[in-house]
């Protein structure tokens, strides 16, 4: 599915850049390895020429339903987010990670507002 624009330059009606910014959240096996995932997350900036920003974050309110750790992410465009998800490093992430998750939820959103 194409989200309708390929570069930052495109700009929404009032002016700001579009960037698409890419989230997750997770549910764990195991609670008490929340630490080591969110460390390996931020591992990953710097490391991935196409992530403009990454933000982590455990949950901080327990509430029925609530997953246990959240990912932020923002791409330029959505080349930049397929090159995120192909990168080699982010690829190892998700291969380590796939055992200790019980379940993921993921949009992919542009504001235009």
């Amino acid at each position: 599915m194409s989200l309708g624009f390929t570069t930052q330059t495109s700009t929404p009606t009032k002016g700001y850049p579009i960037v698409l910014t890419h989230v997750v959240m997770f549910t764990l096996n195991d609670r008490d390895e929340a630490d080591e995932i969110l460390a390996r997350l931020r591992d990953l900036r710097g490391q991935i020429p196409s992530l403009l920003s990454l933000r982590c974050g455990q949950n901080a309110v327990d509430k029925p339903n609530s997953w246990d750790i959240a990912l932020i992410t923002e791409h330029a465009d959505e080349d930049g987010l397929k090159q995120y998800a192909t990168h080699p490093v982010h690829l190892e992430l998700v291969e380590w990670l796939a055992s200790r998750l019980a379940r993921r939820a993921v949009v992919d959103s542009v504001d235009f507002e």
